[in-house]
């Protein structure tokens, strides 16, 4: 039937480029080894952190804060 082959799975063929592209590839394949929970708690606390986040750019700094 299937014999085992020596080659090695498509993931392992391609190696990290750390380019943009490189980097989103290493980061999909870092969350499909999360389980769901830890996928669950990893988007709870990414939107937590972003809601702390939003809008502080919009406080910007006085005008004396920037003449130092």
């Amino acid at each position: 039937m299937n014999e085992p082959s020596d080659s090695p799975a498509p993931m392992e063929l391609e190696e990290d480029v750390w380019d943009f592209a490189g980097t989103r590839r290493h980061h999909i394949r870092q969350g499909l080894l999360l389980t769901p929970a830890e996928r669950l708690r990893w988007l709870e606390e990414t939107v937590d952190e972003m809601r702390r986040l939003q809008g502080l750019a919009r406080l910007g700094r006085t005008i004396g804060e920037s003449q130092r």
